[in-house]
């Protein structure tokens, strides 16, 4: 479980990151291409997430840790990413038992495969 919520939290910097790179190359070098809206607003979020000054910490956390105040930013955008690929809403909370960590691994899961979607699409273009 630890091992889990230290990839996801340090998967989501790295995510960031690859997003804006990907938005330069994707907007870009291909016009034609537009992010889906679910994307875009979780996209939003992530930036917003990492912009975003917190109250002072209930409890001492690691440097990767999101705060509950974090996660809860994050959330509304991560459940639009996940029923954007065609799961219901009522699908989501059953599959994640309605748990933050959970919903965030699988949203960023499905953001993670659309950024490796444009990358191939943009090889092949090339």
């Amino acid at each position: 479980m630890k091992m889990r919520k230290t990839f996801l939290l340090l998967s989501i910097p790295l995510l960031t990151n690859l997003s804006c790179a990907n938005e330069n190359v994707a907007t870009s070098a291909i016009p034609e291409i537009s992010k889906p809206e679910a994307v875009q607003k979780f996209n939003l979020a992530i930036k917003k997430v990492a912009m975003e000054k917190e109250p002072a910490p209930e409890r001492p956390r690691t440097s990767a840790e999101l705060s509950d105040y974090k996660k809860d930013m994050l959330i509304p955008a991560a459940k639009d990413l996940i029923a954007s690929t065609g799961v219901t809403y009522s699908e989501i909370e059953k599959r994640t038992e309605n748990d933050r960590e959970k919903i965030l691994k699988w949203a960023v899961e499905v953001y993670g495969e659309y950024n490796k979607e444009i990358n191939q699409n943009y090889k092949s273009q090339n």
